[in-house]
């Protein structure tokens, strides 16, 4: 792992954990935390494709690169992979927050468009598994159950958006949480598990 590749994947690290804190205690993701990190991972994308660091862009070790100018437009193009996520969920309704939106787009600033990818996929199917653990822990997995029937069924015969902020308080689940946990499943598959 290069020196610029720690710098990101520490990085990555720390917005990570401190989004999870403010997501639970505040229910927020502030632009505060995500601006200047998206705003270092152009820079450390910029660096490490000038270097010549494949990995460092994000890609195969075989691909070519292309410099200080791929290394930005390898960060701009996760940026767009993580904003893009939430007008994706927003033709579904309002399920993923615009904090959490922020969020991916920042890990997508540092470590680009692939390893968001990965991260994405872990995300949703860690956010799954716990969503469906706080449901048997609070004991409200039936009722949640027959709600996410009921409101795909007005979404789709109804064209009723579903949004995230009519669900019941206690079925609140911080997504930063599974987004956390994704990414750092994607930073062990990317750089010690290959």
């Amino acid at each position: 792992m290069s020196v610029v590749e720690a710098v990101r994947v520490g990085a990555t690290v720390v917005v990570m954990i401190v989004a999870v804190y403010t997501d639970v205690r505040w229910n927020k993701i502030h632009n505060a935390l995500t601006a200047p990190f998206a705003l270092l991972g152009l820079c450390l994308m910029a660096i490490g494709g000038a270097l010549g660091d494949a990995t460092a862009l994000g890609q195969w070790p075989d691909q070519p690169v292309v410099g200080a100018l791929g290394g930005v437009a390898t960060s701009l193009l996760g940026i767009a992979l993580g904003v893009g996520a939430w007008f994706l969920c927003n033709l579904l309704g309002r399920i993923l927050g615009a904090g959490d939106s922020k969020l991916l787009a920042t890990i997508g600033a540092l470590q680009g468009p692939s390893f968001l990818g990965y991260a994405m996929l872990a995300t949703a199917m860690i956010g799954g598994v716990l969503a469906i653990i706080v449901a048997l822990w609070r004991g409200y997995l039936q009722k949640s159950l027959a709600t996410l029937v009921s409101s795909l069924y007005t979404r789709i015969f109804h064209r009723t958006p579903i949004d995230i902020k009519t669900a019941a308080p206690e079925a609140r689940l911080p997504y930063a949480i599974p987004i956390c946990l994704g990414a750092l499943c994607s930073i062990y598959y990317v750089y010690f598990h290959r």
